[in-house]
């Protein structure tokens, strides 16, 4: 089969593979982004009257999503990313090893953005920086082989954009620094050219972020908040989460990296790891997979939380890698990609049962809703954004994500001041307790007590009224959507 056809064919299997699941319940991450996306515009915080430590880009889309249709445009959206990182895949391996590396690049491509195990089954910040990195290598690839200021700007404008969906991905940066360093240290590039090609590169990268930046700013999202949300704040919440109790994430890690052997991502990614081992796999642009490689190995290991779609940051050097070793190997590669293939639509079999179902957080948000009122509000504390996309109500505390909390607001003075004053939520939504790690909910506790009543204990959490409203209590869910929902996801809470 022609390297078109393959190509066309594996887009088509992975967009078919992914449409069953377009009205699956958001997760609590991109129920999050919907809500923060459908009302961002000058307001009191970072996004609007929301804050998240998240990029632009990645709010542009979820404000597309929220204003074309909520969470069914969402996994429509991200069918795009898919298609673009499997193409782009495919034609940067092509550069490098001909027909049959942009075959099997294509292949692994679409594996690897539709796969379940490794949770690129919704739309993440992870899957959304996918194409960016993709167009990144492919850029950087053409750039070395005709020097010339377009290819340089278009390899810097890609790993701004990606860092601008998500700030860790740096990954397209990375091969793009090796891939050039390792050119002008074999003679394939001179001094001169590479000098032109990392100056272009930088204007590249200036350009974009100056009109996301700028963009943002018209919207409310000023520069320094923005800085501090995606980087000083990373460094607060990394002391944050290395307070926890010992052991406290270890049981999702180990989830995290058996689905990610389970799927076959972790052959994959070993194998272009250790690809500059073999003499025929020691050209720059293969020590520049490798680098790739390592780099989104060190960013989903530093994250500081273990969540499976982080590890759709390794699909792109995995796909072009693995696709590259497929065109002077016979055997291994073919094998490792056939297995994670089975094991994506495997995977997905075992999805198909969350079509149409209601877990207890949408259960108890759609309890509220039929209770609720024009105008009322509700918080959820903590997290748990997809509960709070359930009720359709606003939420009037500036956080939707625990880490946050726990981070910025421990000892919950402004969620007190919003209880005690004129915009108190109309619900309040309490799993277990108020207090978290390292969080002092005392006397916050002590104020809600005074101005709510409890109405209901709905799937265990506990659902509370303000005092002086009247409203009929939400009537319990049926037993059996107060069960986990069927999912090859973990079902804890999220921390962006």
């Amino acid at each position: 089969m022609g390297t078109t056809r393959t190509v066309l064919l594996a887009v088509a299997v992975a967009i078919a593979l992914r449409l069953p699941f377009l009205g699956v319940l958001p997760s609590p991450d991109e129920a999050g982004l919907l809500i923060v996306g459908g009302q961002w515009g000058p307001g009191t915080s970072l996004y609007g009257d929301h804050w998240i430590d998240r990029p632009p880009i990645l709010l542009a889309w979820a404000w597309l999503a929220a204003h074309t249709g909520g969470v069914v445009a969402l996994r429509v959206l991200g069918l795009i990313p898919v298609v673009v990182t499997i193409v782009a895949c495919s034609a940067a391996a092509g550069r490098i090893g001909g027909g049959r590396a942009a075959r099997w690049a294509a292949v692994a491509a679409a594996v690897l953005t539709v796969s379940p195990w490794v949770g690129a089954d919704r739309v993440n910040g992870e899957l959304l920086a996918a194409p960016w990195l993709a167009v990144g290598v492919y850029a950087a690839i053409r750039a070395v082989e005709t020097p010339t200021a377009r290819w340089g700007l278009a390899t810097g404008a890609a790993v701004a954009g990606a860092v601008l969906t998500k700030q860790n991905h740096g990954d397209a940066a990375v091969f793009a620094v090796v891939l050039l360093a390792g050119c002008l240290m074999t003679g394939r590039l001179q001094p001169a050219a590479a000098l032109r090609l990392a100056a272009s590169a930088l204007l590249g990268a200036l350009a974009l972020t100056a009109v996301v930046v700028l963009a943002a700013w018209t919207r409310g999202t000023t520069p320094g908040e923005l800085f501090d949300a995606l980087f000083a704040f990373r460094l607060r919440a990394a002391e944050v989460m290395g307070a926890d109790p010992e052991g406290a994430r270890d049981g999702r890690r180990d989830e995290v990296l058996r689905r990610a052997v389970l799927g076959g991502q972790v052959l994959l990614v070993l194998i272009v790891l250790v690809m500059p081992v073999a003499r025929r796999f020691r050209s720059p642009v293969h020590w520049a997979l490798a680098a790739m490689a390592a780099f989104g190995c060190l960013s989903v290991i530093g994250s500081g939380s273990w969540w499976n779609h982080y590890l759709v940051e390794l699909a792109v050097p995995a796909a072009v890698g693995a696709g590259v070793i497929a065109a002077r190997t016979r055997v291994v590669v073919p094998l490792v990609v056939g297995y994670a293939a089975v094991a994506a639509v495997v995977g997905a079999y075992f999805l198909l049962p969350a079509i149409g179902a209601v877990d207890a957080p949408a259960a108890v948000g759609r309890a509220i809703a039929d209770a609720a009122e024009p105008g009322d509000s509700v918080v959820n504390a903590w997290g748990r954004a997809d509960l709070v996309y359930a009720t359709g109500l606003d939420s009037p505390y500036e956080h939707l994500w625990s880490l946050p909390v726990r981070t910025d607001d421990p000892r919950l003075a402004s969620f007190a001041a919003l209880v005690a004053g004129p915009k108190a939520p109309t619900w309040l939504v309490v799993r277990r307790h108020l207090e978290g790690w390292g969080m002092d909910a005392a006397g916050t506790q002590a104020l809600v007590d005074r101005r709510y009543r409890q109405v209901a204990t709905l799937c265990d959490y506990r659902v509370y009224l303000l005092g002086g409203v009247d409203r009929r209590a939400p009537k319990p869910p049926p037993v059996d959507r107060c069960k986990p929902s069927t999912s090859l996801r973990p079902t804890a809470m999220m921390e962006p």
